[in-house]
């Protein structure tokens, strides 16, 4: 997995970019408005992911990290593939997708390059219990999270429990527990979701 990238800006196209990194060019696919920003001879750091498939690899590549598991989000609703999930986050900052998906905004999503009624509805049904352990149902903004709550939220949603139940526990497990490592927390945070 290449996950980040730091390099000089040497070609740009209307869709992407090449990084020479020492040597090496490599093509890496972006967002309309991060390109806007980029000039050659640039030096960037991108945060990246690697989409491997029959006909070939490609790279995707993001200002923040919170824009690279916005798209990692999108990649796992049926029909969204990484040239899609791109367009929509050429639109949507990450917050307002979130915002948009918790709140079941299908006109919103509608608005978007490439999304109808069926996809923003799938979007919708697909996402929302996924959404990350760090948004606020009610506000749909981002509330302060440590690396280490995130982590423990994504390993109890990939438990199967839903973002709401994740972020729940760990929130109250953080509060019993302060300054515990991740097992102290999964461990503390499941026996209190065992005894709901």
């Amino acid at each position: 997995m290449i996950s980040e990238l730091r390099g000089t800006v040497s070609q740009i196209y209307p869709d992407s970019v090449t990084l020479d990194i020492h040597g090496i060019g490599l093509q890496v696919y972006v967002t309309p408005g991060l390109l806007g920003t980029l000039s050659a001879g640039m030096e960037i750091h991108l945060f990246t992911r690697l989409i491997v498939k029959e006909d070939g690899w490609s790279l995707y590549g993001f200002k923040a990290q919170e824009e690279r598991a916005c798209f990692e989000l999108l990649l796992n609703v049926k029909g969204i593939g990484p040239k899609l999930a791109l367009g929509i986050m050429s639109k949507l900052r990450p917050d307002d997708f979130y915002k948009a998906v918790l709140h079941q905004d299908q006109k919103a999503l509608t608005g978007l390059p490439g999304v109808g009624k069926k996809t923003a509805a799938r979007i919708i049904v697909e996402l929302r219990d996924r959404i990350g352990l760090g948004m606020s149902k009610e506000s749909g903004q981002a509330l302060p999270e440590t690396d280490l709550e995130s982590e423990a939220g994504v390993a109890l949603q990939a438990l199967g429990y839903s973002w709401q139940e994740a972020r729940d526990a760990v929130k109250k497990a953080m509060e019993e527990h302060p300054g515990s490592d991740l097992e102290t927390l999964l461990r503390e945070a499941l026996r209190r979701l065992a005894r709901t």
